[in-house]
C-alpha cells in the first residue's frame, strides 16, 4: 500500500496513522476477510503493491484501533474477562482467525467493540435490528470461542457513537443518552455458525482458484457493493424538483403527464466508490 498526504497533515500524525501492528496470525482468511466480496480480496492481495490511500481516510479506522487498545490497557487485570484473545480453527482444509475483544468469563458472553456512527446503531436501537454483518462478524467469533472448549451464551456489541450528539440527545427523545450504547446480538446454534462459515470460505475459495486459472473474478453483488437502486424521476419541464420517484421505468411512464418526462437516475455503489481500496483495479467498477 502506497500512501498520499494531500492535505498535508503534521508528519506525527501520518506516522500515527499509517502504524498498523495488525496480523492474521497466518490463517488463510480473518473472519472479518470472510464477509467481504471475494473480488475486493482477490483485487486487494494482488495490487497490494500498488494500491494508493491518503493517510487522512484511515482516520476513522485508526480510533477504533486506539479505542480498542485503550480498553483492553484499562481492563487488562481484570480476571473474569479474557482480552484481544486470537483464536484460529480449521473447516474444509481452510484455516480462519478471529479476534474478539472480550470473552466474560462469568456471563460466558462474547464481546465486540464498535467504535461507529449514530446511524449504524439507529435500527437496532429502534427496532432491535442489528447490522447483519455485525451479526455475522460476532457469531463467528462465538463459534471459535466454543470450538476452542468455551461456552457461550450471548454476545453483545459495544458501539462507541464517534459522532454523538449531546444536543441531540436533548431535542430526540429517541437518540441515545450517551455516546456508548450496548447493543445484544441474536445467538446462532452452533451448527449455524459452523454452516455460515463453511459457506463463506466455499464462496471465498471457489472464487480464488477460479482466478488462478482464468484470471477473471466474480463481480460484487449489489448487496456488497451497498448499491442504491435505480430510480426512474417524473419530472415537470422547466422544475428540478421530481414529482415523485419510480422504481421501474414503465411504471414511470404509466403515470406520465403533460408537460412531464422521466428521467433516469442511476443509484450509487456507495462501497465500490468511497469505501473499496481496490476499486481502481476493479473491472466492474471502472466499467459503471
Amino acid at each position: 500500500m502506497k500512501y498520499t498526504n494531500v492535505y498535508n497533515l503534521d508528519q506525527i500524525i501520518v506516522t500515527a496513522l499509517t502504524h498498523d501492528e495488525y496480523s492474521a496470525g497466518g490463517a488463510d482468511y480473518s473472519m472479518t476477510t470472510l464477509l467481504k466480496a471475494p473480488q475486493q480480496v482477490i483485487l486487494k492481495n494482488e495490487n497490494e503493491g500498488a494500491l494508493v490511500q491518503d493517510v487522512s481516510d484511515l482516520f476513522f479506522s485508526r480510533m477504533g484501533t486506539w479505542t480498542h487498545e485503550g480498553l483492553e490497557k484499562a481492563n487488562r487485570d481484570n480476571d473474569d474477562i479474557i482480552c484481544e484473545q486470537r483464536h484460529t480453527i480449521t473447516i474444509d482444509g481452510v484455516t480462519i482467525s478471529g479476534a474478539t475483544d472480550v470473552y466474560d468469563r462469568v456471563k460466558h458472553e462474547v464481546v465486540d467493540y464498535k467504535t461507529t456512527s449514530y446511524y449504524a446503531v439507529k435500527d437496532a436501537l429502534a427496532y432491535g435490528k442489528v447490522k447483519l454483518d455485525w451479526e455475522q462478524q460476532t457469531n463467528g467469533y462465538a463459534y471459535m470461542w466454543r470450538r476452542n472448549g468455551y461456552a457461550v451464551r450471548g454476545i453483545k456489541v459495544i458501539a462507541i457513537l464517534r459522532d454523538w450528539s449531546r444536543a441531540m440527545s436533548f431535542r430526540n427523545k429517541d437518540y441515545p443518552k450517551t455516546p456508548i450504547v450496548s447493543l445484544e446480538i441474536p445467538l446462532w446454534s452452533e451448527k449455524e455458525q459452523h454452516d455460515f462459515i463453511f459457506d463463506r470460505v466455499r464462496v471465498h475459495e471457489q472464487a480464488r482458484k477460479e482466478y488462478l486459472i482464468t484470471g477473471e473474478t466474480p463481480e460484487c453483488t449489489d448487496e456488497e457493493r451497498w448499491k442504491i437502486p435505480d430510480k426512474w424521476a417524473l419530472m415537470t419541464e422547466g422544475k428540478k424538483r421530481a414529482l415523485k420517484l419510480y422504481n421501474t421505468e414503465s411504471e414511470a411512464f404509466q403515470n406520465i403527464g403533460d408537460n412531464e418526462y422521466v428521467e433516469f437516475r442511476e443509484g450509487k455503489a456507495n462501497k465500490c466508490e468511497n469505501y473499496c481500496p481496490a476499486n481502481q483495479f476493479c473491472s466492474q467498477f471502472l466499467g459503471k
